[in-house]
């Protein structure tokens, strides 16, 4: 029998990934290829905990590798003793909020009027814009677990089961959270709605 065969069919035993803690140690020992690895392994995670915060394909983008850069420089503070995935995930919801927060001041700054906006008539109704702007305001504004399962979820399509992974909850709480959001959001779209119509029938 040649080496590396199984001895029941001949064929090549399959290789086991190499365990997170064994590769944070490499790459604490400055491997490179270890650390290629963990991204390469986490890469769908991380993009989804940055989606789940933000808006722009762009700025998930961005998000995502800030959060890899950041974890390769606090490596050295990782203890392999304990689990890797937490550890990485809450750098990610870490640079996620940080970007989310800079992008709802201006928001608010917007909503409010302290940005220059075009005014629009007594007959006009919300535009897209401005309907977008106040659902992504009503996104901003749900209570982070919500809003972390509804942009995963309903935005960008992953399946529950996943989300509950990547938020470390049950399936049945995802879904719990996606309810209450769609809930809130159906509100913010009424009222805008309500506002439209108004702002048209106004003398």
């Amino acid at each position: 029998m040649a080496a590396g065969e199984s001895p029941r069919d001949g064929s090549a035993q399959p290789l086991q990934a190499e365990p997170d803690d064994a590769l944070a140690r490499r790459v604490q020992r400055g491997d490179r290829e270890a650390m290629e690895q963990l991204v390469r392994r986490y890469l769908r995670a991380i993009h989804a905990i940055a989606a789940s915060y933000l808006l722009e394909p762009a700025d998930i983008e961005d998000a995502a590798q800030e959060s890899f850069l950041r974890a390769l420089g606090a490596i050295e503070a990782y203890d392999p003793g304990r689990p890797f995935a937490p550890w990485l995930y809450q750098i990610a919801r870490n640079v996620a909020r940080k970007r989310l927060a800079v992008w709802s001041r201006w928001q608010e700054e917007r909503l409010s009027g302290e940005l220059p906006s075009r005014q629009p008539g007594p007959d006009e109704v919300l535009d897209r814009s401005e309907i977008r702007a106040r659902v992504d305001a009503a996104i901003a504004r749900l209570p982070e677990r919500q809003r972390t399962a509804f942009r995963l979820c309903d935005v960008e399509g992953y399946r529950t089961d996943e989300v509950a992974e990547v938020m470390g909850l049950s399936p049945g709480t995802v879904r719990s959270h996606v309810h209450h959001a769609r809930k809130a959001l159906r509100s913010a779209l009424a009222e805008g709605r309500a506002e439209g119509k108004n702002r048209r029938i106004a003398p």
